[in-house]
């Protein structure tokens, strides 16, 4: 999998074309937190632009889109049930990308060997390892059931012993660490991350001989793959919160400190054009395909072309903005997320555009593609009751 996409945008605005009669039909890349919702809060400008892009538009026009999020921790089968309900549309699998879903490439080389799952409520990322098709995944909560002392900062609960597989973890051999979602307990995950890391074999309650040079050496090292680099994400509270990307960074610092070495490992999610290949292979089979029935959920190959242009709404300059830009799509940052600025340049990456809302983006692309008829009738949005909730 490749890692975590570093090039920047330039730091000048980018110029936007004049608007102009579409060559093709436009398509939309959505990010979901700060974008079409806030925490458990579903924008009501998120509902008219669903109900915009699946043709209830003076047009009677339908246009391909899909939400690309670096949430996760459920199955996307399930994420698209719950999101057919808060958006008030049908959303299919063909439609949804989590920052986990490129994991799916890793199942035939770990299908076989014990895996190390981390983040998540309870032992919801397990059993979306296990939908994927890893056969020995195991959590926090199996480690705390075999030896308590593993962290004693926390006693397990009765519903986590009821999840907890019975293993002993002194002769299991662990092939990889997949975090698959934000940590619910930053303390013993980097606990016990750092200790498979540094363990003889991937052996949980052992150390690599401290003068064992090559078991130290970097290609040795046990695989960690984090399915996305995102260091703040926007819900409803005024400033952002720290997401993997923090837990991912205080890894490799405590890492570094007991052994000093650098931690070896590879990111999936936004920015990075694993999950950007994915996304644009599903837009591009939504022009072709007779039905979402026929659409190819596990795509493989070169990412095709798309006939139109691809617009990014995303509110996190460097997730969002930053892999739209890498990968030559338009790129609209809007101000309901991370980012509070009101200029593009203000941006850590440069968007194309900057716009209040997620309706304001999509009318301003679709009247920037010649199809403005489609949002000329589109009533202001009606505010509703805000609910705190975590991160999906």
């Amino acid at each position: 999998m490749p890692g975590l996409l570093r090039a920047a945008a330039p730091r000048l605005l980018r110029a936007s074309a004049a608007p102009r009669r579409a060559l093709s039909t436009p398509a939309f890349c959505f990010d979901i937190d700060g974008v079409l919702k806030q925490g458990e809060h579903v924008l009501p400008q998120a509902k008219q632009v669903m109900q915009i892009l699946s043709g209830n538009n003076p047009l009677g026009k339908k246009y391909p889109f899909i939400c690309v999020t670096n949430g996760g921790g459920s199955l996307e089968s399930e994420r698209c049930k719950k999101l057919t309900k808060e958006l008030e549309v049908e959303i299919g699998e063909h439609q949804i990308v989590q920052s986990h879903t490129v994991f799916r490439s890793l199942v035939p080389k770990y299908a076989d060997k014990p895996v190390f799952i981390v983040g998540g409520n309870s032992d919801r990322c397990r059993r979306v390892a296990e939908a994927y098709g890893f056969k020995h995944a195991y959590i926090p909560a199996d480690l705390l059931a075999w030896k308590p002392a593993i962290w004693p900062y926390h006693k397990l609960t009765e519903k986590e012993r009821s999840y907890a597989k019975d293993a002993d973890f002194s002769t299991i051999s662990f092939g990889a660490i997949l975090v698959m979602h934000d940590s619910r307990d930053w303390g013993r995950d980097i606990q016990l991350v750092t200790d498979l890391v540094r363990a003889q074999d991937g052996v949980f309650g052992t150390l690599k001989p401290a003068n064992d040079a090559a078991a130290w050496a970097p290609e040795r090292q046990i695989p960690v793959h984090f399915s996305n680099p995102d260091l703040l994400w926007g819900n409803e509270f005024s400033q952002a919160r720290f997401g993997q990307g923090a837990l991912q960074e205080s890894i490799a610092a405590v890492y570094k400190l007991v052994t000093g070495h650098e931690l070896q490992r590879t990111t999936g999610g936004k920015p990075t054009r694993a999950t950007y290949d994915y996304a644009a292979s599903l837009l591009a089979q939504q022009y072709t395909a007779d039905s979402p029935a026929s659409i190819n959920l596990r795509p493989t190959g070169p990412a095709p072309s798309l006939p139109g242009r691809v617009y990014m709404v995303g509110d996190n300059p460097a997730s969002d903005i930053a892999g739209a830009n890498g990968y030559g799509w338009e790129s609209i940052l809007v101000q309901t997320g991370v980012f509070r600025g009101s200029k593009p340049e203000e941006a850590e990456h440069v968007p194309t555009v900057v716009k209040r809302d997620v309706l304001e983006g999509i009318k301003w692309a679709l009247e920037r593609e010649g199809e403005g008829d489609a949002v000329s009738h589109v009533p202001p949005a009606q505010e509703t009751v805000t609910h705190d909730g975590p991160r999906e």
